[in-house]
């Protein structure tokens, strides 16, 4: 019998914010499954279910590290975004820089604020890391949705826009390596 490999990708997202109770039966569990069905597409489905099943949760359970996943991923990621805004026009018109350069690194610090604030919320918030991190990407994309709603974006690109702010956070979340087990003996 030919052994078929799941997505590398997809197993590797879900080690890194998978429930950890459950999480090496499950990834055994879903190999067996992908053996039978072979689509990379149910595959994805299961995974992204079995993560968003494990940080509901883990928020319902641990709402205070909810919050406090939120609260400080929002702050770090707003810190580069404030001051960007409030540096001075003055300033910033020394610099010739292209407006396309400009606005490339606009778009650098927001998406890398978003990274780094997934990245930090996924360090402190260790011990329950997706249900942190996934209520962080969803705060984000409220937060985004209720400012970037005044701009003349249209739709589509507010939902691009959002969308990959959501995935920088759960990337960056995912940055921080597997969970350590403790030695049993």
């Amino acid at each position: 019998m030919t052994i078929h490999q799941p997505p590398r990708l997809a197993t590797w997202i879900l080690k890194r914010l998978g429930s950890n109770i459950i999480e090496d039966a499950l990834v055994g569990d879903l190999f067996e499954a992908y053996q039978r069905r072979k689509s990379p597409f149910w595959y994805w489905k299961e995974v992204v279910v079995a993560i968003g099943a494990g940080a509901c949760r883990g928020v319902w359970h641990h709402l205070p590290v909810a919050l406090g996943a939120i609260v400080t991923g929002l702050f770090v990621a707003a810190t580069p975004i404030w001051l960007l805004i409030n540096t001075s026009a003055a300033s910033l018109s020394n610099v010739p820089l292209p407006v396309r350069i400009q606005v490339l690194t606009a778009w650098l610090i927001v998406f890398g604020s978003a990274l780094l604030s997934g990245w930090l919320v996924s360090l402190l918030f260790r011990a329950h890391r997706a249900a942190a991190v996934l209520s962080l990407a969803a705060a984000m994309v409220v937060a985004g949705t209720i400012l970037l709603s005044a701009t003349d974006l249209g739709p589509l690109a507010l939902a691009g826009v959002l969308l990959l702010d959501a995935l920088a956070v759960v990337g960056g979340g995912s940055l921080t390596g597997v969970r350590r087990r403790s030695a049993q003996a």
